[in-house]
């Protein structure tokens, strides 16, 4: 082979080389860059998914306590116990965007002051502080901040009767929870090989070097709505906005109410306390009028007898036909509800104070024996 051939090879694979740079390099870039791209939605996903789920385990029958004083979102009143604490403790969790660090200590622990540690990814950095992100921010019925949800209370009617239950024991609702992050590139240059190629290939490239780091640049970062994503600093992530439906109603206590009376919870979870509100509310029409008549009635057959009639308000709420009498009692274990009623003579008598037994079917019994121990009467844990 000639020296002359053998040059115009090396030439030609020279050129090819130059030429395939051109695909080569700004693919690698980009795989890397959508790579980190790829973490950071998941992270926003994982904060907005992890927050609204943790409103499935809050006491909503507890008196809410005061919100922490050192969350800016935590103001005025909660609605329920909880509220507010739990979208705090999310953000803090979540300051350095993901759950695997965390400390809440004096101070809320490094990650969540101007520590920039959490920042190793090579390509693509994800902050909150950018102009357009969002820390996970929950909302009840309402939008939220980024004005998602259309308002007014889950279950409303408009009834007044139902309306004041609904006042005193359905603290929960519609429970709505959006984040949003921004990232900033670090990698990828705007500009590639401008002798061939004149096409920009990203948004402006940051450097971490610069004064106050990574989180400066994220603070003064520029947002421009560009279609072809070349304008500007920062990528705006898709928000992550998430709702469930809590069904506050359902008592998350064991109901243990004796006949006439209270079950001396001191709460709202009772069922005794749900049925007097309903019975003795002053919306229940039926209730007024029956009062009336139960007072005349009682002290015309009891005047027969005694000098003076008796008040309804002397009576015991047993034999008070204007007070809830109702008896409910947990299942023994390995049996029905069964519970032992004082009778008149002094003795005993055990009854079933539910509609167990309808003696021929037995349905209720059979979904209770059917059912597991577990999340909605699974057998096995591990499967619930």
């Amino acid at each position: 082979m000639s020296r002359g051939l053998r040059r115009n090879e090396r030439g030609a694979a020279a050129v090819e080389t130059a030429v395939c740079m051109l695909v080569i390099i700004p693919v690698f870039m980009y795989a890397l860059f959508l790579d980190d791209l790829l973490r950071h939605v998941l992270d926003a996903q994982e904060t907005a998914l992890s927050t609204v789920w943790d409103y499935t385990v809050q006491n909503y029958g507890k008196k809410p306590e005061k919100p922490p004083s050192d969350d800016e979102d935590s103001t005025g009143s909660e609605p329920f116990n909880g509220f507010f604490g739990a979208q705090s403790f999310a953000r803090r969790m979540f300051c350095d965007h993901e759950s695997g660090l965390d400390s809440f200590g004096p101070g809320r622990g490094p990650e969540c002051q101007d520590d920039q540690s959490h920042h190793q990814e090579l390509s693509a950095h994800a902050c909150w502080l950018n102009p357009g992100a969002q820390q996970v921010i929950c909302t009840l019925n309402g939008p939220d901040k980024s004005g998602n949800g259309s308002g007014g209370p889950a279950g409303a009617y408009g009834v007044e009767l139902h309306q004041s239950f609904m006042d005193k024991f359905g603290k929960g609702g519609v429970i709505r929870c959006s984040a949003r992050l921004g990232v900033q590139n670090y990698l990828l240059p705007k500009t590639f090989l401008q002798s061939f190629s004149k096409v920009e290939m990203a948004r402006e490239t940051q450097s971490r070097s610069t004064s106050g780091g990574i989180h400066a640049n994220a603070t003064g970062g520029n947002v421009v709505d560009d279609p072809k994503g070349l304008a500007g600093n920062v990528y705006l992530l898709p928000w992550e906005r998430l709702a469930i439906v809590t069904d506050t109603w359902a008592l998350s206590q064991e109901a243990n109410s004796e006949p006439g009376s209270s079950d001396g919870s001191g709460d709202e979870y009772g069922i005794y306390d749900r049925v007097a509100h309903v019975y003795k509310d002053g919306g229940n029409q039926g209730y007024t009028q029956m009062t009336q008549s139960a007072e005349a009635f009682v002290s015309d057959a009891t005047s027969e007898v005694l000098a003076s009639g008796i008040q309804l308000s002397s009576l015991d709420p047993g034999d008070n036909p204007a007070e809830p009498s109702l008896s409910i009692k947990p299942f023994p274990q390995g049996g029905g509800p069964t519970q032992d009623i004082q009778q008149n003579g002094g003795s005993s008598a055990t009854y079933f104070n539910s509609e167990w037994k309808d003696w021929e079917k037995d349905n209720n019994q059979k979904t209770h024996d059917a059912r597991g121990k577990y999340y909605l009467g699974c057998k096995n844990a591990e499967q619930c």
